[in-house]
């Protein structure tokens, strides 16, 4: 699917009307444009110290004492630290300035008269502002897919609207685009009536009422348009839209700067569907449905400003992807803006933004991401994700193992039949869910496997984390499960594992195979698969010297030979240092899994790079094969769950 913005089509208009497009007006730079829309944004918002909705729904006095009020709370709140921040770049432009200042004055004269309307058509809104947020919105983030017969395949259109403001007790929306300074008018009627085209897809049977174009340039001059009189103008634009992303028949390939997704999605009513976490919320039963921007995408427009208060210039390509205990914002960098800049930045917008971690920097597949901590962090249950594991083979079994879900809540798998993935080291400090991972992932393995294909060894150094396996008839043979004081040291039952190892190649070479799983092929026989489980390495090799040079030697060998053998280690520790994994496990268990760490240190240790300081706990972690790494979900095994797996 090839994805465009609002933004890519609003400069292809601006290259077909050409230079003479332009209309009357004062011109304005590109930060004063960008000034006037987030004191918009913040008149509409709901952060208390910002808001005008608080302004002007508890201000006391008369109309005119209101609009002092309110004009007054613009400049000394909103635009004048803005102003100030930027006094460097915009010493040379003094009559823009005081022209953006006089914007200012008729954008809160105008702002003040809607919010007024609506508090007069519904008087239980007075003093209980934010309430009004549903009926009057900023930057209201919209996303369709478009289908036509005439193109090859449909086309993504992402964007935030400006504005869109519903009556009280009536049908329909109003789409409201603001512009500040000298008009381009076909460029700005056309990005108004995409805003308008993408509203209408958001809401079927609801849809907007009317178009209306404010230009502050500075006087305020409003052009409002009916949904029927736009309608030939969507028409021009969707052709415009199937011959810049190259869909139309017989047309070019896509435009610099779009993008093509690989994974389609199903098309809703008219071909659209909306990719909002839940575009249009319900007030109540005698109320439509009102779009609106939910906590999510608010917190996206937040994002956004905080970089941009840092000079740090990015744009949200779409809505955000809600993951159980993260959101993840698809962003790109603007022109001049580099990454680092992004990264250097996190713990400044954290401090912004009020979040208890700093947003984590993520990059997959070429793509930018930004990771925020969800305000509201969900809890999902392994039996949710049963249905997806692989099925019971009686003869092979299943080598996969579930790593957790991804930011579209897809199970991640890791086979440890395949090289590079057959031995795993994981990571995690106390509260990060290392230990509930662990049976997490032992449990899929259970789910997917029979005690013909598949068995289990343990090492319990805290006595806490496998009780339930205990008696198991997945575990190895007696003594499979191993705790501190039965008798026998940890490093015995490694050297058994060797010995397994041993004997199982020359099982293989007798039957002419290379490895278990042609052995089985050939033979018809089951073998088992053994998964070695460690809890708390650490502890197991800082007992003595002796003890831990042993079990590091049979460490080593295992990684390097056993997985022909079809046994395999699953190592996890608190404290991932030099003292506790040497370079030969290092190099010899290279799939990772990385829950939160306490430092960069660790991170960089377990993954090669940081971010595993940053993550949140209960699940949440980082997983690295190949590539860059990966972040997800681990779902959570719980204690019936797991009575119903493991003692069986």
């Amino acid at each position: 699917m090839i994805q465009l913005s609002v933004a890519d089509v609003r400069a292809a208009l601006a290259r077909v009307s050409g230079p003479d497009a332009s209309g009357q007006g004062e011109p304005a730079t590109l930060l004063l444009g960008r000034i006037f829309h987030e004191v918009f944004a913040d008149l509409v918002g709901i952060d208390p110290v910002r808001s005008g909705l608080k302004v002007v729904a508890e201000g006391g006095g008369d109309e005119k004492r209101r609009s002092e009020q309110l004009l007054d709370h613009a400049w000394r709140h909103l635009l004048a630290p803005r102003l100030h921040r930027n006094a460097a770049l915009l010493q040379n432009s003094t009559n823009q300035v005081l022209m953006t200042w006089k914007a200012v004055q008729n954008l809160v004269g105008w702002f003040g008269n809607v919010v007024g309307e609506l508090v007069e058509h519904a008087p239980e809104l007075r003093g209980n502002w934010e309430r009004i947020d549903r009926m009057f919105q900023a930057e209201v983030p919209l996303s369709c897919d478009l289908q036509s017969e005439k193109w090859s395949e449909q086309v993504r259109l992402v964007g935030f609207a400006d504005s869109v403001v519903r009556v009280p007790r009536k049908q329909g929306f109003c789409a409201i685009e603001l512009k500040l300074g000298r008009a381009t008018p076909t460029v700005d009627l056309g990005q108004a009536a995409l805003y308008h085209l993408m509203l209408d897809r958001a809401a079927p049977g609801l849809g907007p009422s009317g178009l209306a174009l404010m230009r502050f340039s500075p006087e305020i001059e409003e052009h409002f348009v009916d949904a029927a009189t736009i309608a030939p103008a969507i028409e021009r634009l969707l052709e415009l839209i199937g011959s810049l992303a190259g869909v139309a028949r017989g047309g070019d390939r896509p435009a610099p700067g779009t993008s093509v997704e690989t994974k389609g999605s199903a098309k809703g009513s008219e071909g659209a569907r909306v990719e909002t976490p839940d575009p249009v919320r319900t007030p109540s039963a005698s109320t439509p449905p009102v779009p609106e921007v939910s906590q999510y995408a608010e917190l996206g427009k937040r994002l956004l400003r905080a970089y941009r208060e840092h000079g740090v210039g990015i744009e949200v390509r779409s809505v955000p992807g809600v993951g159980p205990r993260f959101l993840r914002f698809d962003v790109r960098l603007t022109p001049g803006t580099k990454l680092d800049g992004v990264r250097k930045r996190t713990r400044e917008v954290q401090h912004r933004l009020e979040l208890r971690a700093e947003p984590l920097i993520v990059q997959e597949a070429g793509r930018l991401y930004i990771d925020v901590e969800r305000p509201d962090p969900e809890t999902v249950l392994f039996s949710s994700v049963i249905s997806k594991l692989p099925a019971i083979d009686p003869l092979f079994g299943s080598a996969k193992i579930l790593i957790g879900l991804d930011a579209a809540r897809e199970p991640r798998f890791a086979d440890l039949a395949s090289s590079g993935r057959s031995h795993v080291l994981a990571a995690g400090t106390t509260g990060s869910g290392k230990s509930e991972w662990l049976r997490m992932m032992l449990a899929s393995l259970v789910a997917s496997n029979t005690p013909d294909t598949l068995r289990i060894v343990t090492f319990d150094p805290k006595l806490a984390a496998f009780t339930d396996l205990e008696g198991s008839s997945f575990l190895w043979k007696k003594g499979a499960y191993w705790i501190p004081g039965d008798g026998r040291s940890a490093s015995e039952l490694f050297h058994d594992l060797i010995e397994e190892m041993d004997e199982r190649y020359q099982r293989t070479r007798q039957t002419g195979a290379d490895n278990l799983k042609a052995h089985v092929e050939k033979t018809g026989k089951p073998v088992p698969r053994i998964v070695c489980v460690c809890d708390e390495y650490f502890a197991l090799v800082s007992q003595n010297r002796e003890e831990k040079a042993q079990i590091e030697e049979a460490v080593s060998l295992l990684g390097a030979k056993a997985r022909a053998a079809g046994i395999h280690l699953v190592l996890a520790t608190q404290q991932p240092s030099r003292a506790t994994i040497s370079g030969a496990i290092q190099s010899n268990l290279p799939c990772r899994v990385a829950l939160a760490l306490g430092s960069v240190i660790e991170s960089n240790m377990i993954l090669g790079t940081s971010g595993a300081e940053r993550l949140t706990g209960a699940g949440d972690l980082l997983y690295k094969d190949f590539g860059d790494p990966v972040r997800l979900q681990a779902p959570l095994l719980t204690e019936q769950q797991r009575a119903a797996y493991f003692r069986s």
